[in-house]
């Protein structure tokens, strides 16, 4: 793929939808203002059921270094809402705090409509909060993570001052794609490549995130009661320093009008064909392998430790787990091969009834 072929890309459409009520589907380069799923109408208008039980909305953020990696996730499930943060130690290859939460949405989760300027998404329970925003005239989303050690597995308050730069950084990519069975609309907005900066402390010790590299993902539609896919992303730097980012989903948005499997390099988004993923379900902990359809990509991901959500409710029935670990290999675009050394990100195998 050449750079003139990259703005193939239609910009982000002002509304998720038409005039009429109709979904835009497609895949976009840059921001859409708002998920106004409210806006549809005609067969796609979601009724007072869906809107209960289907309709999810989640944000989960991570910024890195070569030290250290951290994330955290606010989920909006309508009828009940959960969240996590996760942050191990690169150069250890050992975690330093995992912590889960279960709460009401509304109540105590928040998940706003904007995913890039007017984020507004925290989560609050007794003894944490976990939060992101971003001012609508703001290039920069905050990040406020900050949980009592009475909450921790190791007696260590995890606190996260830090930033995602948007300013001078690769636009984002967004997704407006058809759910298949008992869904309607999902909408995706994923940034990659941003720099971080901020100051974390966990499981003891204080880093600075200065220098990183991070990104989002915010999703939120009408899904199908049972979801399930398999996602990578990662955020790090070339040996030459240029900041990189990549998602690659299998099993999710694969309408043939949408996809949202891209790499960022520098200031510059490519979109990339659909990725296949090769892994030990029975053992997450050993070696992944994430390729594209046109073998364009071949990365190699070595996790170091594994972040669980299983859970049967009534509700809900939960099998989530995502490994926290280093990317290896090559991803080919823009006419270029780039090779990736010891990037940090994740992988997940996600299969839910909710």
């Amino acid at each position: 793929m050449t750079p003139e072929q990259e703005m193939t890309l239609a910009s982000a459409p002002a509304s998720v939808c038409t005039a009429q009520g109709e979904p835009c589907f497609g895949t976009y380069l840059g921001e859409l203002r708002e998920v106004d799923l409210g806006r549809l109408q005609g067969r796609w208008a979601p009724t007072a059921a869906l809107k209960l039980f289907k309709r999810k909305r989640w944000n989960y953020l991570f910024a890195a270094t070569q030290e250290v990696a951290a994330l955290f996730a606010v989920v909006d499930l309508g009828y009940g809402a959960n969240a996590f943060a996760v942050a191990v130690d690169l150069k250890e290859k050992r975690p330093l705090c995992d912590v889960s939460f279960l709460g009401l949405p509304r109540a105590l989760a928040s998940v706003g409509d904007r995913p890039g300027a007017g984020l507004d998404v925290s989560f609050r329970t007794l003894g944490g909060r976990l939060a992101a925003w971003r001012g609508e005239d703001d290039e920069r989303y905050q990040v406020e993570v900050d949980i009592h050690r009475a909450r921790t597995p190791g007696f260590q308050p995890f606190r996260w001052r830090g930033e995602l730069v948007v300013a001078g950084g690769p636009p984002a990519l967004t997704v407006i794609a058809p759910v298949k069975n008992d869904g309607l609309v999902n909408v995706t907005q994923k940034r990659g490549g941003l720099l971080a900066l901020g100051s974390l402390e966990v499981g003891g010790r204080q880093f600075r995130l200065d220098g990183g590299v991070g990104g989002l993902d915010y999703t939120q539609g009408y899904l199908a009661r049972h979801t399930a896919w398999r996602w990578a992303f990662g955020a790090g730097r070339l040996a030459d320093g240029t900041p990189v980012g990549f998602n690659f989903v299998e099993g999710f948005n694969e309408d043939p009008q949408s996809n949202e499997n891209a790499f960022w390099v520098g200031d510059r988004l490519y979109p990339l064909a659909r990725a296949r993923f090769t892994y030990e379900r029975k053992d997450l902990l050993e070696p992944w392998r994430v390729t594209t359809e046109d073998g364009a990509v071949d990365l190699h991901f070595k996790p170091i430790h594994v972040h669980r959500e299983d859970k049967s409710l009534r509700l809900l029935v939960s099998r989530f787990a995502q490994p926290v670990g280093l990317f290896e290999g090559t991803v080919r675009a823009g006419g270029q091969t780039y090779t990736l050394s010891s990037v940090p990100g994740v992988t997940e195998d996600q299969d839910m009834l909710w």
